[in-house]
């Protein structure tokens, strides 16, 4: 009897020992700032964000940001319900970690101060715990432009559960545009179809009900493989689909503005931004790949 209680004991020991080992193995030691492209108009007050992985087990938040020696704090910054310490906001929550979302507004004054020339391996996150971490940010621009008369409209727009977003565009007047161009961050992040309509009756209702097409079965070229410049006339319907491409293991958070030009037919050139997004919905893979990369194990 002696015999078989210690052998369970030792059992109970070693199941006990290789959970502490899984666990810990799967912990941060510092919290995780995704990688961010942020090319955005700026006004009185601009806003963007920032997205972390933390630990679910520990109370830490993206308390502020450094950028060129300025500091701005966190407009989400989490505060206790009901003196409920360990309770926590997040965006996502995982087997052993949250996904949190911190958000800044500058003032005209502090555009200023982050105009002058950002350098993006200045830039530093000031968690809660004492803990600053490096930002990695592909870019990060926040300009004012001249507003401008445009000849589109947007009637209608949508995003999607499978992480797309889609815009239908309007002319006021025949115009021939040319090629879209995407950086090539965003190429590496988002697939972009375009579907035409040359008669415009009905669209609203048949662009709507594209909001429950999978992006395999939607029915129109990539812009790549469209034939420029285009041609659209007042009668048209233009609809652009963005697609965040699914084996991606490193997601950045992008929120950006690309200009579309073209010519109207007296030579007239027009311009329609684009307003392009990934906000990071992860998945379990993509998590486990970001701590492989944190601790240098990624392949």
């Amino acid at each position: 009897m002696k015999n078989w209680f210690w052998r369970i004991i030792s059992v109970i020991l070693l199941c006990w020992t290789v959970n502490i080992f899984y666990y810990q193995s799967k912990q941060l030691e510092e919290p995780i700032v995704l990688d961010t492209y942020i090319d955005m108009p700026s006004s009185e007050q601009t806003s963007f964000k920032l997205f972390y992985l933390t630990n679910k087990n520990d109370v830490i938040e993206l308390d502020s940001l450094q950028i060129n020696g300025y500091t701005y704090s966190n407009e989400n910054s989490w505060f206790p319900w009901f003196g409920e310490l360990s309770a926590q906001a997040y965006r996502q929550e995982f087997s052993h970690h949250f996904l949190k979302e911190a958000s800044f507004t500058l003032t005209e004054e502090d555009l200023g101060n982050v105009n002058e020339g950002v350098q993006t391996n200045n830039i530093f996150a000031h968690f809660t715990n004492g803990q600053i971490i490096p930002v990695k940010v592909d870019k990060l621009a926040l300009t004012p432009i001249a507003e401008e008369v445009s000849i589109f409209s947007s009637p209608s727009s949508f995003s999607t559960n499978n992480h797309g977003e889609a815009v239908l565009l309007k002319v006021e007047e025949p115009v021939s545009m040319n090629p879209i161009e995407l950086p090539d961050l965003v190429q590496q992040h988002k697939d972009l179809k375009v579907m035409v309509w040359k008669d415009s009756k009905g669209v609203s209702t048949a662009f709507s009900e594209l909001a429950n097409t999978s992006w395999d079965q939607l029915d129109a070229p990539l812009y790549t493989e469209v034939t420029w410049p285009l041609q659209i006339e007042p009668v048209d319907s233009v609809a652009l689909f963005f697609h965040t491409k699914e084996s991606l293991n490193e997601i950045k958070f992008i929120s950006a503005l690309q200009p579309w030009t073209g010519k109207t037919l007296d030579g007239k050139v027009v311009s329609h931004d684009i307003y392009i997004k990934n906000e990071p919905w992860l998945t379990q893979k993509q998590v486990n790949a970001l701590l492989e990369k944190a601790r240098g194990e990624a392949k």
